[in-house]
């Protein structure tokens, strides 16, 4: 009878291990697309000049594809339905602030430098928020989770954003620009990492207690 209950305490705990495993990697997939689509964005404005439809189809096929592929993965989680429907209307609300924020513009006196500049770096505090908006709604309820990832990114992500307050006055052209979306990306890459190392470091800490 010990070994049953022995054998079912580690049943739970490999579901749990493999549930933040698996969400652990969508910062990878996603991480990695949306850097590439980022990168070619600012690749292909050096080239041939700044134009958000070309900047709209990289950061929505990135989108695409990740949530394809995220998709794959999920199919080896837990199918708890309600935690799921919390979490499509967490991910609803997390598209919430770039609506906002791209809105902003039109009833701003911008410059063409000035919009470009605006628009190369207005995804990131968005990115800040969304995540925040997220782990509160649904993160927060998720009692699988081992860490709050989306929250700590989120945090993160917009403590990092005030950089760009003293850096922004430093550009007086369109490689001014495209400098500092590297620079956005390069810092997303390297919070979404240490996000993902927390995460799976955390998971195998407390199911395995390594």
């Amino acid at each position: 009878m010990e070994e049953m209950r022995e054998l079912g305490s580690l049943a739970l705990k490999l579901e749990r291990y493999r549930y933040n495993i698996t969400g652990s990697l969508a910062w990878v997939i996603f991480g990695m697309l949306f850097g590439s689509a980022i990168a070619m964005f600012n690749g292909i404005t050096l080239l041939v000049g700044y134009y958000w439809s070309i900047m709209t189809t990289c950061l929505i096929s990135a989108g695409l594809i990740g949530a394809v592929i995220y998709r794959m993965f999920l199919r080896f989680t837990p199918p708890i339905e309600e935690t799921r429907k919390r979490w499509r209307k967490g991910w609803f609300l997390f598209f919430t602030p770039f609506i906002v924020i791209y809105i902003l513009p039109n009833f701003l006196n911008l410059t063409q430098l000035q919009a470009s500049l605006y628009y190369s770096l207005a995804w990131y505090p968005s990115l800040g928020i969304g995540f925040l908006l997220t782990g509160i709604f649904a993160e927060a309820k998720d009692e699988m989770l081992v860490t709050k990832s989306l929250t700590c990114a989120g945090i993160s992500i917009l403590a990092s954003s005030m950089a760009f307050v003293p850096l922004s006055k430093l550009v007086t052209n369109y490689y001014g620009v495209v400098a500092l979306g590297l620079i956005a990306t390069s810092m997303m890459l390297l919070i979404y990492l240490g996000v993902f190392l927390l995460t799976f470091f955390r998971a195998s800490k407390a199911v395995f207690e390594i």
